[in-house]
């Protein structure tokens, strides 16, 4: 007995050395800000940027509808939300293994001995009554449970991030389909109001033709650019149907009422946000796919620290105590009673590299988890970078734009000043009409995509934010 103590003291001096759980993330080369010209807000003295609700930021009480109703009805919510579940209970039950399991046994067992076998008693049939309670329990000296629980409760953390992280991509969606809505809604009013412009062209053209004072070629060509027109507005109705059925999906609502209501906008876009001028790069911290990516590193480094428990033997001690009497109305007098304890300490010896293996594929997973992270860490800088470079060149290209639309209307007016002149043709006219309408069209996407922009620099640098955050 005298032997072993030297062993367990020794064992016990190599785990500590090999099972110390250590998260190491490489280091980055991080810059210290995040700066932009389309960053322009002046907003310095006011604590909070952007809500925690972010998107209520932009004041659209339809918009706020679709969202909250997404984020209460949405499926994939709810499907995090069940994760989460399992998880948390799995965190219960590794839990609940680190102590004492307490049962119960009650037995009733009748049985008969042979005459034919050397049996003091042979051929006797008795009854045997039994009711006990029993204890086991395994001492955690090397750490396999505690690490199994830590590895649980960080897996845990990590459905809870990876709920957030959908959160904020659902949301995302939810506001880009709507923004976009609006655009589509916009550019079907644009298209509308052509439509009627060219009808009353049309009917000019028609009426010029039947007095004699033109040729059919001018009343041919309006009625083709009026023909034309109607079916740009077929499309772009569509086209707005498609993305109403994807507003009515993504906000959970039921098969019916995605058949019988018509999701609504607002007429006009909302004001845009003032974005913060300077941004500390560890704003990026708190996304929670970075969150939920350094969980999963940590769960995977005690995965690995459970599996090196494993090369140590386990210690398992167990009890019972109860009564056994073969007569019932005997079962509980005090010459019935019986105990036993037991310690049981088993190890590996030889196991064909199965332990190994355990450990190597577990320390795999840590690896393909550390690489995740260094991938979610430039993923998360790339998009905000990308977010950045849209905002600037889609505001420069509005302005452009606008720009461009006034020349374009004026253009117009001249065209069809000098065609009712007899100085130009009507195909001048239409070309000088399709040129201002296709950049009145271009400047509603652009509109969209500017807001869109927006909402993906918002969901890269994790949603809301304050200035201490």
């Amino acid at each position: 007995m005298m032997k072993f103590w030297p062993i367990l003291i020794l064992s016990l001096i190599l785990w500590q050395c090999s099972s110390k759980v250590m998260v190491e993330t490489p280091s980055l080369a991080l810059p210290q800000s995040i700066n932009s010209t389309s960053l322009k807000s002046n907003i310095k003295d006011r604590e909070v940027l952007l809500p925690e609700k972010f998107w209520t930021a932009y004041e659209d009480p339809l918009l706020n509808e679709l969202v909250e109703s997404a984020l209460k009805n949405n499926e994939d919510m709810l499907i995090a939300e069940a994760r989460i579940e399992q998880a948390r209970e799995m965190v219960k039950f590794v839990w609940a293994e680190r102590f004492p399991f307490l049962g119960y046994g009650v037995s009733i067992n009748r049985q008969r001995t042979s005459e034919q076998a050397l049996n003091p008693r042979p051929g006797l049939t008795y009854t045997t009554y039994q009711l006990n309670l029993n204890v086991q329990y395994e001492l955690d000296l090397f750490g396999r449970l505690s690490s199994s629980e830590l590895a649980s409760i960080h897996r845990y953390n990590a459905t809870l991030w990876q709920k957030e992280a959908l959160k904020l991509t659902l949301v995302s969606l939810v506001m880009n389909t709507y923004f976009e809505l609006i655009s589509k809604e916009r550019q079907i009013e644009i298209a509308k109001e052509q439509v009627k412009t060219l009808w009353g062209i049309y009917e000019q053209r028609k009426m010029e033709y039947e007095l004699g004072l033109r040729d059919n070629q001018a009343m041919l060509q309006a009625k083709a650019e009026l023909e034309g027109y109607q079916q740009t507005v077929e499309g772009l109705n569509q086209e707005r149907g498609l993305l109403a059925n994807l507003l009515a999906l993504l906000s959970g609502k039921s098969p019916e009422e995605m058949f019988l209501s018509r999701i609504k906008t607002s007429p006009t876009y909302p004001k845009p946000l003032q974005l913060p001028a300077l941004l500390s790069s560890e704003v990026l911290e708190r996304r929670p796919d970075l969150k939920a990516s350094m969980e999963e590193l940590r769960a995977t480094a005690y995965e690995v620290a459970q599996a090196k428990a494993d090369y140590f033997p386990r210690i398992n001690l167990t009890g019972n105590l109860g009564y056994q009497s073969v007569e019932l109305a005997n079962l509980f007098k005090g010459g019935a009673t019986f105990w036993n304890l037991a310690g049981l300490l088993a190890g590996p010896i030889l196991d064909f590299g199965k332990r190994e293996s355990q450990v190597k594929m577990r320390e795999a997973k840590q690896r393909e988890a550390l690489l995740n992270y260094v991938k979610t860490v430039r993923t998360a800088f790339k998009e905000v970078y990308d977010a950045l470079i849209q905002l600037e060149i889609l505001e420069k290209r509005m302005a452009e734009l606008k720009r461009r639309i006034a020349t374009l209307k004026e253009l117009l007016e001249v065209v069809e000043a000098r065609y009712q002149l007899g100085l130009v043709r009507y195909l001048e006219v239409l070309d000088a009409q399709r040129a201002y309408l296709s950049a009145q069209l271009d400047l509603e996407k652009l509109r969209s995509d500017f807001f869109k922009a927006q909402v993906y620099f918002i969901k890269a640098i994790g949603g809301g934010f304050t200035q201490n955050s």
